[in-house]
């Protein structure tokens, strides 16, 4: 009985952090994107100090859960979410709102595939 508890406690552990891992990437990224839309009203209103202050500011959030996003997701979809968040911040540079407003698009796109990919669906279990 105790050689079947072990490997079923083990088993469970693991399946409550994915869970948890899930939903607490879920939670990160609606977050970002939500801040994001903000910097694009703030570029909308041509407001570009102030979009480029809560870029950086966002990009300083996503930075601090990188280590732990590493651990548990594919490097690959985290380098191409640096290289939409490198975009925005060049674009924004240049005040070009339309430019910004794709780059932004595309990025918000790229947070919703990351939570994706941890959630618990079908299509990730198979």
């Amino acid at each position: 009985m105790k050689a079947f508890l072990i490997p079923v406690g083990l088993l469970a552990v693991i399946l409550g952090f994915s869970l948890w891992a899930g939903r607490y990437v879920e939670l990160r990224t609606e977050h970002w994107s939500a801040l994001l839309e903000n910097a694009g009203s703030a570029a909308q209103m041509e407001d570009w100090d102030s979009a480029g202050e809560q870029l950086e500011k966002i990009y300083a959030d996503w930075d601090s859960s990188q280590t732990f996003f590493h651990t548990i997701m594919e490097h690959d979809e985290l380098d191409q979410a640096e290289e939409l968040f490198a975009g925005a911040f060049a674009v924004c540079r240049e005040q070009d709102g339309a430019d910004f407003h794709t780059m932004l698009a595309q990025l918000m796109n790229q947070l919703k595939l990351l939570a994706e990919t941890q959630s618990v669906s079908i299509k990730n279990i198979l």
